[in-house]
């Protein structure tokens, strides 16, 4: 049975970069402060935190699907009956790793996990000198009936993840967790998150760390008019709440039918290299 809205926070905390046991604590007492929602999103690499020192370290603060993060959020979201999506480098291999991000269900269980596919190299972003990009497939679990996908920070630049996400997994809503540094790259962020959220008619909870350095975590509706906005924080930590609202969905959807207009027929096609008039 599909329930007619869930509820998402958006957890903006304090990076401490190399200290997993500060940032899980971090995040746990902001996730129970702001009891009551269906989902908690926490930013990229929040187990870690986010910078080149971390990136050094991998060796030490890499972690495993089912280790410190996982048994941190496993207890508290059983306790507090909730999802919670963290994030965490992963060792793959030898002195290989991804950028990771899990969700653990309302029993503790995890019910979904994603290797980021597209590892940023813009900006003052330096992943792909430390990770590899992600081989895992599309993420994406059942909130109360409603399906939900996965992306990381830099993926949101790329229409196909998003795109076969919505297609392929019928999500409604989309976790971004993310790492934003206030680059140059930086405020094109949420026009990126705009276009995916009403190009395939689905909210976006984007993440991202507090400081002066990132902050702007931000939630956005399937459709934006003169009612509805993209909502953002500032740069302190805080929580963003939004709500998923599947009857205004489908009626964006109907009104505006991007998904059932597509002419996917003809992107298969074969276009010759020189065209007969």
């Amino acid at each position: 049975m599909t329930h007619e809205q869930i509820s998402v926070a958006g957890i903006q905390i304090s990076n401490v970069m190399g200290n997993r046991p500060v940032n899980i604590s971090t995040a746990i007492e902001a996730i129970t402060a702001a009891f009551g929602h269906d989902i908690y999103v926490l930013p990229e690499l929040s187990s870690s935190g986010y910078g080149v020192d971390v990136f050094q370290t991998l060796e030490d603060l890499a972690e495993d699907l089912m280790g410190p993060s996982f048994i941190a959020f496993s207890d508290l979201a059983k306790r507090q009956r909730c999802f919670i999506c963290y994030s965490f480098p992963r060792r793959v291999g030898n002195g290989k790793f991804n950028i990771s991000t899990a969700v653990v269900d309302r029993n503790g269980n995890l019910v979904a996990h994603y290797d980021k596919w597209h590892v940023c190299s813009t900006g003052v972003c330096c992943e792909k000198d430390y990770f590899s990009p992600g081989e895992s497939p599309l993420a994406a679990f059942d909130v109360n009936g409603i399906q939900v996908g996965l992306a990381i920070c830099y993926d949101i630049r790329f229409p196909e993840l998003v795109r076969k996400l919505t297609v392929e997994r019928d999500i409604s809503l989309l976790l971004h967790p993310g790492g934003w540094p206030r680059d140059e790259d930086f405020h094109t962020w949420h026009t990126f998150m705009q276009v995916r959220a009403m190009e395939n008619s689905i909210y976006i909870m984007s993440t991202n760390w507090a400081g002066l350095d990132n902050g702007c975590t931000a939630f956005c509706p399937p459709l934006l008019d003169s009612e509805s906005k993209l909502e953002k924080l500032g740069s302190a930590p805080d929580v963003l709440s939004g709500i998923v609202d599947m009857r205004y969905l489908k009626e964006v959807r109907r009104k505006h039918p991007y998904l059932t207009d597509r002419n996917a027929d003809m992107y298969n096609r074969v276009i010759p290299d020189k065209l007969i008039l």
